[in-house]
């Protein structure tokens, strides 16, 4: 196993941040103009029961922009990141680009834990003085361990689609096919387990590269989305690599390199889309659902045949989840009925889908379900799938 050149640089930059808890004292002019932030939730003290973690930022004197990432620096602008239990690279549970996100609890005991927040550039460097370090009290109702490993050979990444070459949108749609490797988004940041870990997406970069410029994502699952529109029209080429839990690469592991063509009119080739309505849909082949701003689905009820796939795709600014497992219900106590399987099915999550991602899961036992958005199950943000033979 290795670290790059580039991920060794964020270490060094990365140690230190639990020292930076208290912020340094400035002069009062610098401070109303430099980047800042604020741990809303949770504070110090926090008793959190649910599995995951909800985290809510205020920023100031800060552009947080996805569409940035892996970019030159700007002043000012770049996205957010957020380390539990150490100040490295090793802890780095992703790059976030909403004030409102989740840290998984996967692999985390019960009791006190440590949870830093801070600004970062569009080439990821920490701005220091903005790190914010919070200590909770970590008691979830049913804790999620860490998977068994599933070492089966060294890992992976091959090209589903786009095909290479392929002209498409600022905004599309990427779905790869691992190798002897599971991603989990919900395990970044937390201790190796072999055969798992997640993708470093990164554009227009070259092997092994001397800094993180070009570093746009860090995703969990075999289908996300890239926006490239800050990136300009033309050709740029894509590079997936497999890593570890600690962001460290795989070795020797296969990467997939790819080019694409950006262009402002051109038609997405996984573009399908649902009527935006909460009226019950059906379809013959994908059912597609969105993740809105308004913290709803939609369309929030679907009717699907046994066998059919469904797939959620986050069209908001804000991170949500497609979830139906009673056990990780966060308002179970006051709506059970925010979750309910038909008998004979496995409760499914889709870890958190960060703006632009999706998830798809196949259907293959009929039945009722009701599903809800983990952070945004108290806001009455759930949806019902109808399977029938």
């Amino acid at each position: 196993m290795r670290f790059s050149a580039a991920l060794r640089l964020l270490v060094s930059m990365l140690f230190g941040l639990s020292a930076l808890a208290i912020v340094p004292v400035t002069s009062v002019a610098s401070a109303q103009d430099a980047p800042s932030i604020e741990i809303v939730t949770p504070v110090t003290g926090s008793v959190i029961n649910s599995t995951d973690i909800v985290v809510e930022i205020n920023v100031n004197n800060f552009t947080v922009d996805c569409s940035q990432s892996g970019l030159p620096d700007q002043d000012n602008t770049g996205q957010i990141l957020a380390l539990v239990d150490g100040t490295s690279i090793a802890q780095l549970t992703n790059i976030y680009c909403t004030t409102t996100f989740i840290v998984p609890g996967n692999g985390l005991t019960a009791g006190e834990h440590q949870l830093a927040v801070v600004l970062a550039t569009n080439t990821h460097t920490p701005l220091m003085d903005t790190a914010q370090v919070v200590t909770i009290d970590y008691q979830p109702v049913q804790a999620l361990p860490l998977p068994v490993a599933n070492f089966t050979g060294d890992p992976g990444v091959t090209l589903v689609s786009p095909a290479d070459g392929d002209t498409v949108p600022p905004v599309f749609d990427v779905q790869v096919q691992p190798v002897n490797f599971s991603p989990d988004v919900a395990l970044e940041g937390k201790t190796n387990v072999p055969g798992y870990g997640h993708y470093h997406v990164w554009i227009d970069t070259a092997e092994m590269p001397a800094n993180l410029a070009g570093l746009v994502l860090m995703p969990g699952s075999n289908a996300f989305s890239l926006d490239l529109s800050a990136w300009g029209e033309g050709e740029h080429t894509v590079r997936i690599e497999t890593a570890q839990n600690d962001h460290s690469m795989y070795h020797p592991a296969t990467a997939v390199t790819f080019t694409v063509n950006v262009s402002a009119s051109a038609a997405s080739p996984a573009a399908v889309t649902a009527d935006d309505t909460s009226a019950t849909t059906s379809a013959p082949d994908a059912v597609i659902i969105e993740m809105t701003d308004g913290v709803r689905f939609s369309p929030d009820a679907v009717t699907i045949k046994k066998g059919q796939t469904v797939t959620w795709v986050n069209n908001s600014s804000m991170p949500h989840t497609a979830t139906d497992d009673p056990a990780k219900n966060p308002v179970a106590a006051e709506h059970p009925e925010y979750s309910v399987l038909p008998e004979g099915a496995t409760a499914w999550d889709s870890g958190i889908l960060q703006p632009g991602e999706s998830f798809s899961m196949t259907f293959d036992v009929a039945g009722e379900y009701t599903y809800f958005c983990l952070p945004h199950a108290a806001s009455g943000m759930i949806g019902t799938i109808t399977v029938e033979e």
